[in-house]
């Protein structure tokens, strides 16, 4: 019962922390971001990005650890599974999503405009933001902590995919109709939660994370040359 309450409030406590860090400093300190130029808010995004990353680096250093040498023992095997599931989920992503921009003629989620948008202003640490911290911070919260919450398969498996999908649509969400982008997302989520829970090893989905994200970047890149 205590390593559950413990694997409970850890996970809820860096859920939370996800969202809030970087107000720590206006809320506690009345530090007034709008006082800093584009540049200055960058840096300032940056070093909380950096400062969380450290905090749950730390936290999760065990897992982390353990996890990196079993997942590098046998690198051919363990990377041909994580990306046979990432693939899964990626495809019915692009099918999915390929259908929801018909119906919504040719509109797209609201997250991605604002991550295109910032890409092509501050690329360089959009790169680290997509292709380090995000891979880092969200598998270690919505994979392995709510893996150490939710033991049966299934409950684990819906409750991480569908809580990772709906946070990247819910925060940005401006229609009704837009909900319909619950089901890319929550796709992807549902595929690196699946891929956890076969593999039993965070690095399966921190890889693909990561692959899928710079994979995106990438292509955004090419596609503005």
């Amino acid at each position: 019962m205590k390593t559950k309450i413990k694997a409970i409030s850890k996970t809820t406590i860096f859920f939370i922390l996800l969202f809030l860090w970087s107000y720590i400093p206006i809320i506690f300190f009345n530090f007034d971001i709008n006082k800093l130029d584009f540049l200055g808010r960058i840096i300032y995004s940056l070093v909380c990005d950096i400062t969380f990353l450290i905090l749950i680096i730390v936290a999760y250093h065990k897992t982390l650890i353990k996890d990196f040498k079993n997942f590098f023992s046998d690198f051919l095997n363990n990377i041909e599974t994580s990306f046979k599931y990432w693939f899964a989920g990626f495809c019915i992503m692009i099918v999915s999503n390929l259908i929801i921009t018909v119906i919504m003629q040719g509109g797209m989620a609201t997250n991605e405009e604002q991550v295109r948008t910032l890409i092509g202003a501050a690329p360089l640490y959009m790169l680290f933001d997509v292709a380090i911290y995000a891979p880092f911070t969200e598998e270690l919260i919505f994979r392995k902590g709510f893996r150490d919450i939710f033991k049966n398969k299934w409950i684990y498996i819906l409750a991480s995919g569908i809580t990772f999908g709906s946070l990247h649509v819910l925060s940005s969400l401006t229609s009704i109709s837009a909900l319909l982008y619950l089901i890319p997302y929550c796709s992807l989520g549902i595929a690196f939660a699946y891929s956890y829970y076969k593999t039993n090893n965070i690095f399966s989905t921190i890889s693909m994370h990561m692959l899928h994200n710079t994979l995106a970047i990438t292509i955004y890149f090419i596609g503005g040359i």
